[in-house]
């Protein structure tokens, strides 16, 4: 049973305190002279289920253009999985 904790452990490595002559000073201004903010970029994201496999894919889509950003999972791995399917497909007997 632990009667008290002192917070020293021998042999363990202590941290060391920051040095206040190594850490840059932070160059505030004043608010009105500060850079204007820029607004965040929004993207929309776009769900599909591939009916064959069940898969689901996420689209990344840049709203302006409609141009797919990223996809997750990559086709790559799409394409891996598709592999691993055909290769392990007649060795299993029932999908549970």
């Amino acid at each position: 049973m632990v009667e008290k904790i002192d917070g020293t452990v021998p042999g363990a490595i202590q941290p060391r305190p920051i040095e206040r002559a190594n850490v840059p000073e932070a160059k505030t201004q004043p608010v009105a002279k500060q850079a204007p903010v820029v607004a965040s970029a929004t993207y929309d994201f776009q769900f599909r289920v591939n009916t064959k496999t069940q898969e689901i894919t996420a689209f990344i889509v840049d709203p302006e253009t409609r141009a797919v950003i990223r996809e997750i999972p990559a086709k790559e791995m799409h394409a891996a999985s598709d592999v691993i399917r055909n290769l392990i497909g007649p060795r299993i007997d029932r999908v549970v």
